[in-house]
């Protein structure tokens, strides 16, 4: 008689690892698809998750991503519409251009915890990364990236004991320091989650004497230590702000505002903001979008160089109208 084998545990998903691997595939593949998007139940055979439901959770969870300066057309959106997997950019997914040995050995690092299950669309992107430096520094780009390392979870000598407080709901004992001063400050938290945003990982936390949320840079902890008390449901809105494309959370003074663009810049808007953007009669281009009228607005406008104004609200027209007397009174002085 055969003896029978043990039945094979499952396998443990990483999620984090997963979600990246089946992004970094679902992208090229939803991209080419174009307007009309990629069906779920092919980009769950794609991306190699369980079900299109699994599909719908990652494109949620990972949903946008900025590249570069936060500027409105440095973005990669990724959606799900009515039923399929739909990519909005303002990018081109082209030849990446010459890089230097630094950039293309961080890029392959940042790749190779992926390159064992991420299938044709990893390799594709390693060696198209490896023929974009030059042929004799190739083999220096090749060691420095092996002796790269980048960590998928969260960095820092506190962040397991953070870990663990979120999970077992356990207060902690903060000393963090200030961006101004550098000085440290103790805290007492009720820990929520760890995140990634903008090139730095936060903690959001419920703050117990000030009674509000607060996020704290991991970078900036001086220590951490877990407490004895236990608390209940966490405090403090929805965790899902915290996976919007900016860091940025409404103030109130949000305004709906309308700018006007002209030639290269109404073309541009046509093709970025299909959504929110509309041809006028005359050729320009209206854009409508929700912002507050202040420095960022009034730079956006004032870059386009005379091809780009705001048709309303009035308070918004003024606020440009009186940047732009500074401005003029500043380099009249000079």
């Amino acid at each position: 008689m055969k003896k029978k084998r043990p039945p094979r545990r499952p396998k443990q998903r990483n999620t984090a690892f997963d979600h990246v691997r089946q992004m970094i595939v679902l992208v090229p593949a939803a991209w080419k698809a174009g307007r009309d998007g990629l069906p779920l139940e092919r980009a769950a055979r794609i991306a190699g998750a369980r079900s299109a439901a699994d599909v719908k959770d990652v494109v949620d969870a990972l949903g946008a991503f900025d590249v570069g300066p936060s500027m409105p057309e440095d973005f990669l959106a990724v959606s799900v519409v009515d039923g399929r997997v739909v990519v909005d950019s303002a990018l081109h997914l082209v030849t990446p251009p010459p890089l230097s040995v630094r950039e293309a050995a961080a890029l392959m690092a940042a790749l190779r915890p992926f390159a064992a299950g991420g299938g044709p669309a990893v390799a594709a992107a390693l060696r198209k990364l490896r023929r974009a430096v030059p042929a004799p520094f190739r083999e220096q780009a090749d060691e420095l990236a092996r002796t790269t390392d980048f960590p998928i979870d969260p960095p820092g000598e506190w962040a397991d004991a953070l870990s663990e407080a979120i999970e077992r709901r356990l207060e902690v004992d903060l000393e963090y320091r200030a961006e101004g001063t550098g000085t440290a400050a103790a805290r007492t938290v009720e820990p929520r989650a760890l995140f990634h945003q903008g090139g730095h990982w936060y903690l959001a936390a419920w703050n117990v004497e000030k009674e509000e949320e607060h996020l704290f840079r991991l970078d900036r902890i001086a220590s951490a230590v877990i407490g004895t008390r236990a608390f209940g449901e966490h405090k403090g809105p929805p965790l899902e702000r915290y996976r919007t494309r900016h860091l940025y959370f409404q103030s109130g003074g949000e305004r709906d505002v309308k700018v006007r663009l002209t030639g290269d810049a109404a073309t541009a808007a046509l093709e970025r903001w299909p959504g929110q953007a509309a041809r006028n009669d005359d050729g320009s281009v209206t854009l409508a979008m929700r912002v507050t009228p202040g420095n960022f607005l009034y730079g956006w406008v004032l870059g386009h160089g005379g091809r780009a104004a705001i048709e309303g609200p009035d308070e918004a027209r003024a606020g440009l109208a009186e940047r732009v007397e500074e401005l003029r009174r500043l380099y009249a002085a000079t």
